[in-house]
């Protein structure tokens, strides 16, 4: 479900969704559930969405605010 293979076309794969949740975050902050309530057309269920959630962690491409409970965009500094 992650990686697109002969089963799992791109589209369908949790690296296609990655983009919905970022491009929504490079726009602003958003609350998590909001967030999805935006963007859940754009998945089966909320397990993929979390589960792209959690992919997005792990590749340190977004945070939460614990204080202010909303999703942050990390901006990387490439020079």
């Amino acid at each position: 479900m992650i990686l697109p293979n002969k089963l799992i076309p791109y589209n369908k794969s949790i690296l296609a969704k990655m983009i919905y949740i970022l491009d929504m975050l490079i726009l602003g902050d958003e609350h998590l559930e909001i967030l999805y309530n935006k963007i859940k057309d754009n998945f089966e269920d909320i397990n993929q969405y979390i589960l792209t959630l959690d992919v997005l962690f792990s590749l340190e491409k977004i945070q939460i605010d614990e204080e202010l409970k909303v999703l942050k965009y990390v901006k990387t500094d490439n020079l």
